[in-house]
């Protein structure tokens, strides 16, 4: 009987060392988004320059990717890339990313994406645009939380940078991510960088208290930002 309770007593601590470690490594989300939603490992495809790379995460899944190409009736206006999002349910988000800077050059990166706008739409609403605006400070040449702008022309969601405690003395260990709100409330959140060892695992989160349009709208949103933060091999959204 001792044997028993001893080997249990293992298990618990075992786990309860899990659930610590989990919390470490993790970004910390409002307790209204934790209880209302899963986090979703973001499973990423070969990255490539040309197109954009295959993403999954849950039951959400990229698909018809397309890369670099100019606009016919506006050779200011240049394709960065475009691609399609589907759930298990058949729902689909279609994503379609534009630069206007005359400059843009297909072999120059830092000129492709300083000015994004990602137009996405769904099978759910197609009279629901929502246009996601994403540019890059000059000073540092990174992308900045701040400077993220999203919309549908009625709705506007506001984005957060949050952070975790850090692994070991270096700040550059803590677990870093985006976290989306809609009237104050969450609505999802994104974790692009793990900290620690595992710094290169990725974590998503859509709040199922909102509805089925705005959760296809948010998966296609966080899918557009690893798309658009060159999956954040690198470096972050600063804050």
């Amino acid at each position: 009987m001792k044997k028993a309770t001893f080997i249990f007593t293992l298990f618990f601590l075992f786990f309860q060392l899990s659930d610590i470690k989990a919390q470490k490594d993790q970004i910390p989300l409002e307790s209204r988004l934790e209880q209302s939603s899963e986090r979703l490992l973001i499973k990423i495809g070969m990255i490539k320059s040309n197109k954009p790379a295959k993403l999954k995460f849950g039951n959400y899944a990229t698909d018809n990717h397309k890369g670099w190409s100019v606009d016919k009736n506006d050779k200011n206006k240049t394709l960065l890339f475009s691609f399609e999002l589907s759930n298990q349910k058949g729902e689909t988000a279609f994503i379609e990313a534009t630069s206007n800077d005359e400059k843009t050059n297909p072999s120059d990166d830092q000129k492709q994406k300083d000015d994004v706008s990602t137009y996405i739409t769904t099978s759910i609403d197609k009279e629901d645009l929502w246009v996601l605006l994403t540019t890059k400070t000059p000073e540092t040449g990174n992308f900045s939380v701040q400077n993220i702008f999203l919309t549908n022309g009625y709705d506007e969601i506001t984005f957060k940078h949050t952070i975790g405690e850090p692994m070991g003395k270096s700040e550059v260990t803590a677990p870093k991510g985006i976290t989306a709100y809609l009237d104050g409330n969450p609505v999802g959140a994104m974790q692009y960088y793990s900290g620690g060892s595992f710094s290169y695992k990725k974590f998503i989160w859509i709040s199922e208290n909102s509805d089925a349009q705005m959760q296809l709208v948010m998966a296609a949103v966080f899918s557009s930002l690893m798309e658009i933060g060159g999956y954040f091999a690198d470096s972050g959204f600063t804050d």
